[in-house]
């Protein structure tokens, strides 16, 4: 018998959590933080206690073996090894709400991940961009292949999302197969890539897919038609940093989501093109030439200093460059030659960084905000960022795209893949997401356990 159970990430975006199982074989996804507003960076974490403290706030599932005896014992739960079956984890992406949490589980689970993902998370760990500590024990898997535990078979099918690295799984067991989407668009730099993948789980027992824009206004899927007009698009968006940088005369400061490596990769080239230089902060670089080496990186001098003497935060969490030094082949950029040459360059700016604004917003002509943080209005941080441009006086300009496909494109995606059983999750309003080539469709509560069997979905 194989048993789908669902806990975090059902009615809210973020915190994913389901596991499928086997007499012999537990698979589960993905391993971020629910409910995490409830996160608070002014709270002091107990190191020992991390897991402890957020499976008792509810960011992460109680879930039996895969925690650490000490966190298992402390909760009430079974530790990793001794439940009796062999557990893993497949990441569908390294987003937070889909991969914060790694550094929780026990260090021996199995945590599998399509190798562009585990290159990007191995960086991010070498600049201290992980949650609690870095997970050692996880697992490339090429885009196509597939991968055995136990009775569970898991195929790794790319998806286009905003970050390197995202996919999604075909999970086959004796009793059926799941098809979970990850996150998805098809506005990207690789639609193909979701166009395929719902070819790749057409007639699926299950499809268990996320819902993030069916979130925020009334819709009626069923009755969508394709929009007049076509979305915004990553190539688009290039040809309008292109127009920005050929119409302003002074400097151009970016805020662009740092794990979304292939546009900061494209951006380069598109203000060489425009007769600038992207320069980068430390760990945008670092997570740009891991991936794209023989692009020209220019590091900013400044942010670069600050990083490397923050005495708040301890050596193995700065920025890998601040311990093995500038590579060969990067040029630095001072403060002094934007000041003296706004024209020729375009600034990567974190948020963290923002004051430096104050001695270069006499040279900017904008800012140009795309998707980095603050994310959005939700965050305090959105509307503080907005005061201090006002107040330095610095045009906004707001070009982000997002990650997720439009309810249209949704319901595409899921009318290629006609489902026996669509499971939407991941969205505020799950019961908005819908296709009428889906044979039955569950809107499951944490903690339901449902039997698949035959490729039919019964609750228990």
């Amino acid at each position: 018998m194989t048993k789908i159970s669902f806990f975090n990430g059902l009615k809210e975006i973020g915190g994913t959590f389901v596991a499928i199982e086997t007499e012999s074989t537990k698979c589960m996804f993905d391993f971020g933080f629910a409910v995490a507003g409830r996160m608070d960076a002014k709270i002091r974490k107990r190191k020992d206690d991390f897991a402890v403290d957020y499976i008792r706030l509810g960011m992460l599932t109680p879930a039996d073996g895969i925690y650490d005896k000490y966190t298992a014992e402390k909760t009430g739960l079974v530790p990793y090894g001794e439940l009796g079956k062999e557990c893993f984890f497949v990441i569908s992406h390294m987003h937070i709400d889909h991969m914060g949490g790694l550094g929780c589980l026990h260090p021996d689970i199995p945590v599998y991940m399509s190798t562009d993902s585990l290159r990007l998370y191995r960086q991010l760990a070498k600049n201290g961009d992980v949650e609690h500590r870095e997970h050692p024990n996880c697992i490339g898997v090429d885009y196509g292949a597939e991968f055995t535990v136990g009775d569970i078979t898991v195929k790794c099918v790319p998806v286009d999302h905003d970050v390197v690295g995202a996919c999604g799984f075909l999970i086959t067991t004796p009793d059926g197969n799941v098809c979970y989407t990850g996150d998805y668009r098809f506005h990207g730099f690789h639609p193909s890539y979701s166009e395929e993948f719902g070819k790749t789980c057409h007639g699926a027992d299950v499809v268990i897919t996320e819902g993030v824009t069916a979130s925020f206004e009334d819709i009626d899927m069923l009755s969508l038609e394709k929009p007049a007009e076509p979305d915004r698009t990553e190539e688009g968006l290039q040809e309008e940093l292109h127009a920005a940088a050929q119409e302003d005369n002074g400097l151009i400061v970016v805020n662009p989501y740092n794990r979304n490596v292939e546009r900061v990769h494209r951006m380069i080239n598109t203000f060489k093109n425009s007769g600038r230089t992207l320069v980068l902060d430390p760990v945008q670089a670092d997570y740009v030439a891991a991936f794209y080496p023989e692009d020209e990186i220019a590091v900013y001098e400044q942010t670069y200093n600050e990083a490397c003497s923050d005495s708040s935060v301890v050596t193995e969490n700065k920025p890998r460059i601040c311990r093995e030094g500038i590579p060969a082949g990067w040029k630095t950029v001072s403060r002094e030659e934007l000041l003296k040459n706004p024209s020729k360059y375009a600034l990567q700016l974190d948020y963290a960084d923002m004051y430096e604004l104050t001695d270069l917003k006499d040279v900017i002509s904008r800012y140009i905000h795309m998707d980095g943080a603050p994310l959005g209005a939700y965050d305090p941080s959105f509307a503080k960022m907005k005061e201090f441009l006002e107040v330095c006086g610095i045009a906004y300009d707001y070009k982000g795209l997002g990650g997720h496909a439009k309810p249209y494109y949704l319901r595409t995606m899921l009318d290629t893949i006609a489902p026996k059983t669509l499971i939407p999750l991941h969205s505020f309003r799950p019961e908005q997401v819908n296709t009428a080539k889906a044979g039955t469709r569950i809107l499951p509560e944490y903690g339901d356990v449902y039997e698949l069997k035959d490729g039919v979905v019964t609750k228990l």
